[in-house]
């Protein structure tokens, strides 16, 4: 049998991560996530070739593959799409060199499923398509399912506004061969949009309910990046302990760590930091002394100058954080980009290699302008924000404060 990884797709929600490498080469813990795949497939003994579809930077995957996958065991194929044809024009695309039944897994899925599971159900059950599924908090994000009691999908509904359940599909799948002759050639079309309602709709789809025992994250945001690093070092601090240290890390006594940290190989801690819980510092980054970082990702080769601040930040590789700087809310900074001292990057994107000398806010009212009144402003930042960067905020702002209540915290640079 053949896996197919979907690896074609742009990431736009993971920007500026996503801008300087395919996403399924985003890293979780330093290991891209289609390494994670890859080692998951190596052990299902009935997968004997992989066949990567890809689109976007596919260079960077095939080096990968070249240098860090050179001992893989099992056949992997490329298969270029000549156009970004979304997931169900990537499935047609790959009709000639998939022959009866194949599993497909979207490269943005981090999961340590056992594949084998789900082709097993396939064969027991009389369905062109068997979809693993799987429950999530926030399934209106997703594609929501009903079955019946043998397991046949009797109603499917891309990302609902009011989500009749919360099982849905997980984005790995096992399909017949015939289900791509329903597919127009080099035709951008989504699979889980147009082709499997209708499948659904002849009786023809079945869900295999994946165990409680797995964990299941789509890497589309941010957001989800933080819940893949948080479930990763749980898994890992329940053989490694709370602090998780690669090779030749450089760490004195006097820094302060609550647990779950991976601090990878390489890494310089100076004297006085403090590493918060649910931090991922990557290989040949240097903090320097009296830092704080919380629940933040660092991917790596980073510069944290002295008591710099990242609260819920991600950094690329190869960023500098200046002296005093804060980071903060979401942040998300592009690679190589490098922010000067005492500034204060609050829920705000940065595209790769910018320099960031100086704030340019962009700032959207959230509310009812009529019902800010310049004189409830309040004297003080309800953010916390020095008292210059407030003033100037509020100028922008058509002297609205920058708070909660007013603005959606969107400031772009």
């Amino acid at each position: 049998m053949k896996a197919v990884i979907l690896a074609g797709g742009f990431g736009t929600r993971l920007r500026p991560i996503s801008s300087t490498r395919p996403k399924p080469m985003v890293p979780v813990l330093g290991k891209p996530n289609l390494q994670y795949i890859l080692e998951a497939l190596e052990k299902v003994s009935e997968i004997d070739e992989v066949i990567l579809s890809v689109h976007y930077m596919r260079g960077e995957i095939r080096e990968f593959i070249q240098e860090k996958m050179q001992d893989y065991p099992k056949d992997i194929k490329f298969v270029n799409d000549p156009m970004p044809l979304e997931t169900g024009g990537a499935l047609k695309n790959v009709e000639d060199y998939v022959s009866d039944d194949f599993l497909v897994i979207y490269g943005d899925v981090f999961t340590n499923f056992n594949y084998s599971e789900l082709i097993e159900a396939h064969k027991k059950n009389d369905g062109l398509i068997t979809v693993a599924l799987t429950k999530v908090y926030d399934p209106e994000r997703f594609g929501v399912v009903i079955t019946d009691e043998e397991g046949k999908i009797i109603e499917f509904e891309e990302k609902p506004r009011k989500p009749k359940t919360n099982l849905v599909d997980a984005g790995i799948y096992v399909v017949n061969k015939d289900v791509l002759k329903e597919i127009p050639k080099n035709k951008e079309i989504y699979f889980e949009r147009e082709i499997l309602p209708k499948f659904v709709s002849q009786g023809l789809v079945y869900g295999y309910k994946m165990p409680k025992e797995y964990y299941w994250v789509d890497l589309g945001t941010p957001d989800d990046l933080f819940y893949a690093h948080q479930i990763a070092l749980d898994e890992l601090a329940k053989e490694n302990g709370y602090l998780i240290l690669g090779e030749n890390v450089e760490i004195p006594e006097d820094v302060e760590v609550q647990g779950p940290v991976y601090i990878d190989n390489n890494a310089k801690i100076g004297h006085g930091v403090k590493i918060k819980a649910y931090t991922y510092i990557g290989p040949n980054t240097i903090v320097e002394e009296k830092a704080y970082i919380k629940r933040s990702i660092l991917l790596g080769n980073d510069i944290v100058k002295e008591r710099a601040e990242l609260k819920d930040a991600i950094l690329g590789e190869g960023v500098v954080v200046g002296k005093n700087v804060i980071v903060k809310e979401n942040a998300v900074v592009g690679d190589y980009a490098k922010i000067y001292d005492n500034l204060v990057i609050y829920g705000a994107k940065i595209l790769p290699w910018k320099k960031v000398e100086e704030y340019e806010a962009y700032i959207r009212i959230k509310l009812d302008p009529t019902k800010v009144r310049p004189e409830l402003t309040p004297d003080r930042c309800p953010l916390g924000l020095p008292e210059c960067i407030y003033k100037k905020f509020k100028a922008i702002a058509g002297e609205k404060p920058p708070c909660d209540e007013c603005i959606e915290n969107q400031w772009l640079f």
